[in-house]
């Protein structure tokens, strides 16, 4: 009896492991809206058993590289697409995740070429054509943007990515379009259509239709740490500190290498003058990421507020560094020089920052000639040394 029921089990176990497989294909190949861990480890698994399937092998680095993509591991999700376009060199999709991938890790190049080739094996891609208009200079990046909403023009990102665009060469009535388009388009899913609309509301400064979309996003995905980090900022513009902590601190649980959560709760450290706090989450979001000039700007802000001056002056000298057309950063490191009593410094400064906001109400579309030749007679003062 003892070697039957021995049989039995070990009659059981292929096809267990053909079950486990089974389940693994289905959670590796799932939704964007599937948990990005379940992706990765169901993934990871098929890959590290081998499969004879060329093609099926390629996809399974693609999946897993698409939700390292949308955890916001973007050298993992590069290294992954490399590995599918190398089994397979034709693979359309794999070039178009690894070009928003390196948009995001910051090889601006990089990402153009790889939503290019994307566009010449598959000219229907949309998705890299949306990448590659975002990578791409304002006129190229329109044209773009066009081509994808003509594929889908159910496109919401398309549409924000236009914007955007648009705003900056002056074309309101093109943008304010392009938003109602977007805002006009009832998502589909979570990651591809509550979180683009939500950012759509958030434009829009609609912030309770935000966070109402985005709650339908985290019904259908409550692992997502985007989904907690895209509420906790449209909370943040609505003042609510408190639902801003608590929803970015979710965010860090479930993916605690995500540096915009970070710069969130900080934030609202930083409004409720947690200035301590504000500071350690500053500092953790520029370690995670050293790019990104605002965030020097609020941790200049934080020890500005501690009366750190000096810290505050190297603060905003690196978001300067990181973003020399940046006039609120010229603005407060002026008054963080006037505070030190060094006149000319804030002067200085302070002539840039009227200077950046007068080109800026120059710009093409941005304000009508005899408007802008009224503002500039409200000029204020240069700040004086006090005696």
């Amino acid at each position: 009896m003892r070697v039957i029921a021995l049989a039995v089990v070990l009659g059981l176990i292929p096809s267990l492991g053909l079950a486990q497989a089974d389940q693994d294909r289905l959670s590796c190949n799932a939704s964007n809206d599937a948990p990005e861990a379940a992706v990765i480890s169901a993934c990871t698994r098929l890959i590290e058993a081998g499969t004879p399937g060329h093609d099926e092998r390629a996809g399974f680095f693609h999946d897993r590289g698409n939700a390292h993509w949308r955890s916001g591991d973007y050298k993992a999700a590069v290294a992954d697409e490399s590995e599918a376009i190398a089994i397979n060199p034709a693979f359309a999709d794999a070039y178009m995740r690894r070009g928003a991938a390196n948009f995001d890790d910051g090889n601006v190049d990089q990402s153009i070429a790889d939503s290019t080739k994307a566009i010449e094996i598959d000219p229907q891609n949309f998705r890299a054509y949306t990448n590659r208009g975002i990578a791409r200079d304002r006129r190229g990046a329109i044209a773009d943007e066009s081509r994808a909403i003509e594929i889908n023009p159910r496109w919401i990102a398309a549409y924000l990515a236009r914007q955007d665009n648009r705003n900056h060469i002056g074309d309101r009535a093109g943008a304010s379009s392009d938003l109602a388009s977007a805002l006009g388009i009832e998502p589909d899913g979570g990651f591809d259509g509550y979180r683009y609309r939500a950012v759509a509301f958030r434009r829009k400064k609609d912030y309770g239709h935000a966070i109402a979309d985005i709650d339908h996003w985290i019904s259908m995905n409550p692992g997502s740490a985007a989904a907690y980090e895209s509420r906790a900022d449209a909370r943040l513009r609505q003042d609510d500190f408190a639902h801003a902590i608590a929803d970015a601190s979710k965010a860090l649980e479930l993916n605690p290498k995500r540096s915009y959560p970070l710069s969130i709760r900080g934030s609202a450290y930083l409004h409720t003058r947690d200035l301590d706090a504000a500071i350690a989450d500053f500092d953790a979001s520029i370690a995670a990421d050293a790019r990104i000039g605002y965030v020097y700007g609020l941790r200049g802000r934080a020890y500005a507020l501690k009366d750190d001056q000096d810290r505050a002056i190297a603060d905003f000298t690196k978001q300067i560094e990181l973003d020399p057309d940046n006039e609120q950063a010229y603005r407060a490191r002026s008054a963080a020089y006037e505070k030190k009593q060094d006149a000319a410094a804030a002067s200085a400064d302070f002539e840039k920052a009227w200077a950046i906001e007068g080109a800026r109400s120059r710009a093409p579309g941005a304000m009508p000639p005899d408007v802008a030749k009224v503002f500039e007679t409200k000029r204020r003062k240069p700040p004086q040394n006090n005696p």
